[in-house]
């Protein structure tokens, strides 16, 4: 077998809206059930500070998928065809496939849930595109509601399965594990739809879930120091003192996420049973995360922790063994790796960092890691998150004592004026001045794409 040919296998799995999970098992009481996401976490690197940098599906996916800010791609917001901005070769599949991978496509990882457009594809893969029917497509006569944000639908028989979205993602990658041939390596995506709302799931995984045993955390009874530029662009929409209302919505989110869970669990035999079992690098990660109910909100779009901050887990056949790694790091670190498992050279311009070090046990460089929303920013350092908002106001909190974010810190704690100078060293680094004037056109509100 050639060098070339004994080069790993790369799979690349994207959850859509799926929270850092490891910090919701008992988060809510009744116990989070993922045993797919921890049986691979028992033997892989869980990188459990890292963080998107943006908080918007199509921005923080055209980052990650380019090894580019959002503000050096201009990709800053929720474009339907971001495509229009960066090209397709600026993304790094197009260099694995330049260096011979066999690249496959398979649901949602670039931008959206349909195929890419047919000269895109066929400038990145190697393959036909697939075409996944949605979870928004099951019909109203074989489901039944539970109650909570947007509904709680269920499709009421098992027999129906195959019409989700996930299940047909986890087919179709199952079925290149088993008749994928050639000896070129390969590199193959694999994009689930969960737990992107609106939390439609199958019925038995609503049912795993008990709602009466959801409770709030301690931890918001006194409520939360909010920033009045988030209340007028980004607007409460759950009001989380409605108890059944939240409950039976967190239930929602939870079968969604434990329904994704278990088509991941079905990727992960296949592959484990396959001949690339041993020769295959796994990444698994998140666009972004979710605010559950605290700040009266149940969406994205924010700079706060509980959507910054989100899963991602890389797995070494030849290393497989627990880590857990607590030093912030990027999803735009995700090319970067790859490029360096794949021995081929770093990224043009990116500054994401390769993780290989930290699957080898190294501690990561002390660093800033930003997430940006339009012209406001934060930045992830040591214990600490600062956020500025584009009308000037900040936010300062110490996350090992105050996870939730409840109090803002302010000016006049001594850590203020150094993460201050941080955020802003940061955000000039990746490609955003935050002393420059802001377009006269504003921000766009409530940006919630898909």
């Amino acid at each position: 077998m050639s060098t070339q040919d004994a080069r790993k296998n790369v799979i690349l799995i994207t959850f859509d809206d799926a929270v850092a999970f490891w910090k919701y098992k008992t988060a809510f009481g009744e116990a989070l059930q993922t045993p797919n996401l921890d049986r691979i976490c028992a033997e892989s690197t869980a990188f459990q500070a890292a963080y998107c940098q943006a908080p918007v599906c199509s921005p923080s996916r055209a980052s990650f998928m380019s090894g580019q800010s959002p503000h050096q791609s201009g990709v800053t917001g929720p474009y339907k065809n971001y495509f229009e901005k960066i090209p397709a070769e600026a993304m790094w599949p197009y260099k694995l496939k330049q260096a011979g991978y066999f690249c496959s496509s398979g649901g949602k990882v670039m931008q959206g849930y349909d195929a890419l457009p047919d000269e895109i594809h066929q400038t990145l893969f190697s393959d036909n595109p697939k075409k996944f029917r949605g979870d928004w497509q099951i019909p109203e006569a074989i489901s039944i509601e539970f109650g909570g944000l947007r509904g709680g639908k269920a499709a009421k028989d098992e027999k129906d399965d195959p019409r989700f979205y996930d299940h047909q993602a986890a087919n179709s990658a199952r079925s290149f594990f088993n008749n994928y041939k050639e000896d070129a390596p390969f590199y193959r995506e694999i994009g689930f739809y969960g737990p992107h709302g609106p939390w439609i799931t199958p019925r038995r995984f609503k049912e795993m879930y008990d709602e009466k045993n959801f409770r709030k955390p301690k931890a918001w009874q006194e409520g939360f120091d909010e920033s009045a530029f988030m209340e007028l662009h980004n607007s409460q929409n759950l009001n989380a003192d409605k108890f059944k209302q939240w409950r039976k919505s967190v239930r929602n989110y939870f079968s969604a996420l434990s329904h994704t869970d278990y088509h991941l669990g079905r990727i992960w035999d296949a592959l484990k049973a396959s001949r690339f079992a041993d020769n295959t690098l796994v990444i698994i990660a998140s666009d972004h995360g979710l605010h559950l109910g605290e700040r009266n909100r149940f969406r994205k779009h924010t700079l706060w922790e509980q959507v910054a901050n989100v899963p991602l887990i890389i797995h070494d056949p030849e290393q497989p063994v627990a880590q857990v790694v607590s030093d912030p790091v990027a999803l735009l670190d995700i090319g970067p790796t790859v490029m360096d498992y794949a021995d081929l050279p770093p990224l043009d311009g990116s500054l994401g960092r390769s993780l290989r070090p930290q699957m080898d046990w190294a501690r990561a460089p002390d660093r800033a890691v930003p997430t940006f929303l339009h012209q406001s920013a934060a930045v992830r350092k040591g214990k600490y998150r600062f956020i500025r908002y584009s009308d000037g106001s900040t936010q300062l909190f110490d996350l090992s004592k105050d996870w939730w974010q409840t109090r803002d810190l302010g000016p006049d704690h001594p850590a203020y004026a150094q993460m201050q100078a941080a955020h802003a060293a940061c955000c000039l680094e990746y490609g955003f001045d935050v002393t420059a004037p802001l377009p006269e056109t504003g921000e766009p509100q409530n940006m919630d794409d898909d």
